[in-house]
């Protein structure tokens, strides 16, 4: 869909979305109502271009009497002025057809000074925006968002998450995004070896050509977890730069002692925040623990050893800390307590 980049000026200057605004019909409120659903991270874009089209539509002839004198007293002078200081030029010049700015009508002029602001006004709107060189987008607590970059690359951000690009990306350039906080991307490949870079605030970068990994630099917590593909990691500190190259199925994590460390991991289980449902297929308590710990920043403890191994196969349809524990304990049977952010899973 084309409105899924769209910025606030490429809304207010589309004919359909204009066409909308000024003249709804129960057609085009229900696709802008489907689209804002889709791409909910649109839905303040889409209220400002609106709020702007409504703006730039007012009729101005229902202008208050008195501001309608006062801008005609300004065109007035303007055109006395004119006929002083431009007569000489007027007089030399051969061309009988000439514009005569007395002839017009009170009413024709206003609406001319009114179309002139309104041009103004698009174009200061429309230059502000062609200034600003980067996209910034953002979720709250508890909210997690879906995105299509330009590149058509597929990217989630959890929750209290930044991620910044250029707005203007070109077909050879890297394709550089600045991420703050937690996201899973799945890049799309280019032909020509484009490469995809993910930078944090702390001096960490994820190079990919074509993949699919999780980046975290949250809460302390610096890791790299690829699910697919190929990835060159790279680490900056006071110390030196290091370098690493991962394969599917590896964590990698920045520790401030140890420079990057990597082992094998289960994706899965470290990025199921990313999806609205979760399949447990023949997972153990244990895994559930790590999944509830690494997606979700739980501390759990599982009191009893032997409960470790016991095993589960359930498909969720509500992704959330609460339903799983829930799912857990149903069909586990086991007691499961939680305070703020630590759980606790015992023996019932």
């Amino acid at each position: 869909m084309k409105y899924v980049n769209y910025r606030v000026a490429d809304f207010a200057t589309d004919e359909d979305f204009i066409l909308w605004v000024q003249r709804p019909t129960e057609e085009a409120d229900a696709f802008w109502d489907k689209f804002q659903q889709e791409c909910h991270w649109q839905r303040k874009t889409v209220s400002e271009a609106r709020e702007l089209v409504l703006h730039l539509s007012q009729e101005f002839e229902t202008a208050p009497e008195d501001e309608l004198d006062e801008l005609w007293d300004v065109i007035t002078k303007d055109r006395q002025h004119y006929l002083t200081y431009g007569e000489q030029e007027s007089e030399s010049d051969n061309n009988s057809n000439k514009f005569i700015l007395g002839s017009a009508p009170k009413f024709s002029m206003m609406w001319a000074a009114a179309a002139a602001a309104v041009l103004l006004m698009v174009s200061g709107f429309l230059l502000y925006q062609q200034r600003q060189t980067t996209i910034t987008y953002a979720t709250t607590a508890g909210e997690r968002l879906h995105l299509r970059l330009p590149d058509s690359s597929l990217v989630v951000l959890n929750n209290n998450t930044k991620l910044i690009l250029s707005t203007d990306w070109s077909s050879n350039d890297d394709r550089v995004v600045q991420l703050q906080g937690q996201a899973f991307f799945s890049v799309t490949h280019k032909h020509n070896n484009q490469k995809f870079i993910v930078q944090t605030p702390d001096g960490l970068e994820v190079e990919v050509l074509g993949t699919e990994f999780s980046v975290s630099n949250k809460s302390n917590l610096r890791q790299v977890i690829l699910e697919s593909g190929k990835v060159n990691l790279s680490y900056k500190d006071e110390k030196g730069e290091q370098q690493l190259e991962m394969a599917p199925g590896e964590l990698a994590e920045v520790t401030e002692t140890n420079g990057i460390l990597k082992h094998k991991v289960q994706p899965e289980l470290y990025n199921a925040w990313k999806d609205s449902k979760l399949l447990l297929e023949d997972k153990t308590l244990e895994d559930v623990a790590k999944l509830l710990s690494h997606s979700y920043g739980y501390s759990v403890a599982i009191t009893d050893p032997s409960l470790k191994t016991q095993r589960i196969t359930a498909y969720l349809d509500n992704n959330t800390p609460d339903h799983i524990l829930s799912t857990v304990s149903e069909t586990l049977g086991v007691k499961v307590s939680r305070e703020n952010k630590n759980i606790t899973i015992s023996s019932n």
